[in-house]
């Protein structure tokens, strides 16, 4: 059955036919929650959606508005990227959430007609050059020209587990102070906010939520969490200076009298080495459990080597960030570039969604590591090649343009050329995992 359907600004008045379609779509209902709250979690400035056109379907109950049949929206965020001179940027981010397509509308070009809308908005409000988010299922949006680009490791520890770090690490971490508290308060959400914007500036991948939804991102639903905890916030201070911070929930379990307990770590995030060891000696010793996991951790994370390495931790990794260019010369000045010399590229840019992206751009770096790009004059040749995704993949300095000449169809015309790209484009770490959003 083909759905004609037309785009809309939403507004509060259509927040019941929002979570009418946000249940459709995600089957997954929270108990205890009205429409109404939705606007802590929406941010209607940047909603759209797609509301059917024509009668009503058969079975379906009278109404004064039609329904929903697909949706978008987005949050202002900033990413945490490599800077000049060995140092880190943060750059405006929009972050694309709430998409989701009705499932009589599927395969008619509804998610095509909204990203096109969204990725054009995004450029004509020049708020960020670069929008991000994270894919329910990751063959979708790489069509739309976002790239992959960190990973979300998963570690698991257990109750006691040993970690092996070095004398003066161990005791940079005795003067750091750790407490806590309960989360779903003014000033839990406060402490974790400020906490939080200190870590993510300071961590190469780190996407900051915003400052407008902090006090609402860890909304408690009592009745929804049922018998679980409130989410605890594990705080780390130096000196009365916010340094780090878990945020936990516990999961009771007993077995024959015995406790099996486990810890869920949503977030995890520290401004050094001695906050982050000091964290993790807390949750790794709190009583009546047996398991600790910590979600949106990197490849290079020194939890992992403290524990033993992989075979000593349960380890899993999943996509976390995918990264799209919308205003390219843009995107690709505001971060920095690790280079040993001057670096002079023609890239050819192919990009069919965002089509003032496409062509060829001369992209220059200087030996501090600050880049120029602009449009490449009539007879420069290309060095490279590249779909626009290929960029984004790399623009958080973890996946390499030369490794996505197999995957993403990068192709080199002059030698050397994509080597010099990506090591330019490399951070000394690799990207953190990002907050969900």
């Amino acid at each position: 059955m083909d759905i004609d359907a037309r785009l809309i600004d939403l507004t509060p008045e259509d927040l019941a036919r929002v979570q009418e379609l946000d249940t459709t779509v995600w089957f997954e209902v929270v108990p205890g929650t009205r429409p109404e709250e939705l606007v802590e979690h929406l941010d209607l400035r940047h909603a759209r959606a797609l509301e059917r056109t024509g009668p009503p379907l058969p079975g379906e109950p009278g109404r004064d508005r039609p329904p929903l049949v697909g949706i978008y929206s987005a949050y202002d965020l900033q990413l945490t990227v490599p800077g000049p001179e060995d140092g880190l940027r943060t750059v405006p981010m929009d972050g694309l959430t709430w998409v989701g397509v009705h499932p009589d509308a599927r395969r008619q070009g509804m998610l095509t007609r909204m990203m096109r809308d969204h990725l054009h908005r995004v450029h004509d409000r020049g708020e960020a050059a670069v929008a991000g988010l994270h894919a329910s299922e990751p063959a979708i949006y790489g069509r739309y020209g976002y790239g992959a680009a960190s990973l979300d490791v998963k570690l698991v520890l257990s109750r006691g587990q040993e970690l092996r770090v070095p004398d003066e690490l161990a005791a940079a971490a005795e003067t750091v102070d750790t407490h806590l508290v309960t989360l779903p308060t003014p000033e839990g959400a406060a402490a974790l906010h400020e906490a939080h914007r200190a870590c993510a500036a300071t961590n190469v991948g780190a996407v900051t939520r915003p400052d407008a939804f902090a006090g609402s991102w860890f909304r408690d639903v009592p009745k929804a969490r049922g018998s679980k905890e409130p989410r605890r916030l594990l705080l780390a201070r130096r000196d009365g200076v916010p340094t780090g911070y878990a945020v936990l929930r516990r999961e009771s379990r007993w077995e024959d009298e015995t406790p099996r307990s486990a810890v869920d770590v949503a977030e995890l995030g520290a401004t050094d080495h001695a906050s982050l060891l000091a964290l993790v000696r807390r949750l790794v010793d709190l009583d009546l459990t047996t398991k600790v996991t910590l979600w949106g951790r990197s490849v290079d994370d020194p939890v992992l080597w403290w524990s033993g390495g992989p075979r000593s931790v349960g380890v899993r990794a999943i996509d976390s960030l995918w990264l799209r260019l919308v205003d390219l010369p843009r995107a690709l000045t505001e971060r920095g570039y690790a280079v040993s010399a001057p670096l002079d590229l023609v890239l050819e840019v192919v990009d069919d969604l965002c089509p003032w992206n496409a062509g060829r751009w001369r992209f220059a770096v200087d030996g501090s590591g600050t880049a120029t790009c602009e449009r490449a004059a009539d007879g420069d040749e290309p060095d490279v090649v590249l779909p626009v995704a290929a960029l984004g993949a790399a623009y958080a300095g973890g996946r390499t343009v030369a490794a996505q000449v197999p995957t993403l169809g990068v192709r080199e015309l002059r030698a050397g050329a994509v080597g010099r790209l990506s090591r330019a484009m490399r951070a000394d770490t690799e990207p953190v995992g990002a907050i969900g959003f």
